[in-house]
């Protein structure tokens, strides 16, 4: 099969469209729910402030409600058309809270300022662990003396 580029620049065009058609509803639906519950000054308000402080948090989740209390649909559909909201309209949030780098290639710290264990600083000895040592040993601290 032969991919086309102008088919994969539609389907990119028409993914694009998309997700901004889901970005006015979470904002329509958003507002409709924070008005629902607490009237219409306080969903202006919000709405405005999450739109310019790019914070869109508070319309995201009124969006479930309003989902779920204004258009009476099942909770089930309306987490479904939440969740790609909470995902894909804050992207950089998304991996600053999840931290992707760090899963693909681990922390990133300068070892050369680590002194724990180098392979200069290694220490050797004469003594073997199967030999046993024969003698008379004094016990420092022992419990039942004190008794």
């Amino acid at each position: 099969m032969i991919n086309n580029p102008l088919n994969i620049l539609k389907v990119g065009i028409f993914l694009i469209l998309l997700l901004f058609l889901l970005v006015i509803f979470h904002i329509v639906v958003g507002f409709m729910g924070i008005k629902y519950f607490y009237g219409t000054i306080v969903a202006l308000l919000v709405t405005f402030f999450c739109i310019f402080f790019k914070f869109p948090l508070p319309l995201s989740f009124s969006a479930f409600f309003g989902m779920i209390y204004v258009l009476e649909w099942h909770w089930f559909f309306a987490i479904l058309l939440t969740l790609p909201g909470l995902i894909f309209v804050t992207p950089k949030k998304f991996m600053n809270t999840f931290n992707f780098k760090t899963f693909r290639q681990g922390y990133d710290f300068d070892q050369r300022n680590f002194k724990f264990y180098s392979k200069k600083e290694t220490v050797k000895t004469n003594v073997k662990n199967d030999d046993i040592i024969d003698g008379e040993y004094k016990i420092l601290n022992d419990d039942n003396k004190k008794k």
